[in-house]
């Protein structure tokens, strides 16, 4: 009588399971350096199912994107991170926000031509000209626009509480999502750590000041410039200096005329290598009859990707003949030809080149 043979992993009564389950604790530990004994049950758990194992984290939920960019995981950190900005942007817009200054933007400029416009009336008025009526009109329109405008700044500051909401609702909703996923995201980069030792593990002090001042600064920046538009120029305008941009223009032409001056014998053996690709294709393309060519690309395409795609080159090549643009795709393609020449000229001993110099590239 045979005995069943037995996974020594799936009996956690034998020694070799308790040894691997000792290593793995040891390695967990080893790995995530703060509450390991947490970190082993959690990682047990979602280890014993092959789905999604929801778990709550905590310090995942409250620190955000700063916790997972601190434990390496910033393919989660910056995704959350957009949709944590978002949030908090709705909420300080909603509670600090000037919800309504575009539309008293308006209200200034249209306020300045109606200014300009009661002059105007009164003049007419003093002088008793045929234009009372008109610019009496247009004094009604304007003030009706900016009465509207202003009702229409009273509602957009009234929606300042549920802007906030909506915002605080998305927050909660990104915290949760984050302390549901953090645990099965540090497991998964624990696999990778197991068979990639040059992975970092734990959470460095570094890492976490990093992670907390890059996340600090988006979200300010996106606070600051969404919340009060127009005040902070410095965010919506790249800070720069007339001077740079012309020092610069002065530098380049600089060393463009000194590269037409120095380097016209350079210059002139790249050009006439290129053009004497350019000039061959063109001969081969152009000046062949074109059913000789049409023949030739109909047979490799159907040689190479079949009949199907051969009827489809006979019909673009009949279109373009028909068009009377068969000279101009030719050279087109005398042009692509001349290209995939040099690409191939250049390319394959840069490739080499660098195949044997790792650091090259």
């Amino acid at each position: 009588m045979t005995e069943t043979a037995v996974n020594p992993l799936e009996a956690t009564d034998t020694e070799v399971a308790r040894a691997y389950a000792a290593e793995r604790k040891e390695n967990i530990r080893t790995f995530v350096r703060t509450s390991p004994d947490y970190y082993i049950k959690m990682f047990d758990k979602i280890g014993a199912s092959a789905k999604f194992t929801p778990t709550l984290n905590l310090a995942a939920g409250l620190f955000g994107p700063v916790w997972f960019g601190a434990r390496g995981l910033w393919n989660w950190a910056l995704p959350f991170l957009i949709i944590e900005a978002l949030a908090i942007v709705q909420i300080a817009r909603g509670l600090f926000g000037d919800l309504a200054a575009d539309a008293m933007a308006r209200i200034a400029s249209i306020e300045g031509t109606l200014e300009l416009r009661r002059k105007q009336l009164a003049a007419a008025i003093e002088n008793n000209t045929d234009k009372i009526d008109v610019y009496q009109r247009t004094v009604d329109s304007l003030e009706a626009n900016i009465g509207g405008i202003r009702d229409e700044a009273a509602a957009l500051a009234a929606q300042g509480p549920a802007i906030a909401l909506t915002g605080l609702g998305i927050l909660v909703l990104a915290k949760l999502a984050q302390s549901l996923a953090a645990n099965t995201a540090l497991e998964a980069r624990f696999s990778d750590w197991i068979s990639d030792r040059s992975i970092r593990s734990g959470i460095p002090m570094l890492q976490i000041a990093f992670s907390a001042i890059f996340m600090a600064l988006i979200v300010a920046a996106a606070v600051l410039h969404y919340s009060f538009p127009g005040r902070f120029t410095l965010l919506s305008d790249f800070p720069t200096d007339p001077e740079v941009r012309l020092t610069s223009i002065a530098g380049v032409e600089g060393f463009f005329n000194w590269a037409v001056l120095n380097g016209e014998a350079l210059f002139d053996a790249i050009t006439y290598c290129i053009r004497l690709v350019l000039d061959a294709l063109e001969i081969v393309f152009v000046s062949t009859p074109w059913i000789v060519i049409a023949s030739l690309i109909i047979l490799l395409t159907w040689l190479t990707a079949g009949v199907r795609m051969a009827i489809y080159s006979g019909a673009f090549l009949a279109y373009m003949g028909l068009l009377d643009f068969w000279e101009k795709a030719m050279t087109t393609l005398a042009l692509l030809g001349t290209a995939a020449c040099l690409s191939i000229i250049i390319g394959i001993p840069l490739g080499m080149f660098a195949a044997r110099r790792p650091r090259f590239y």
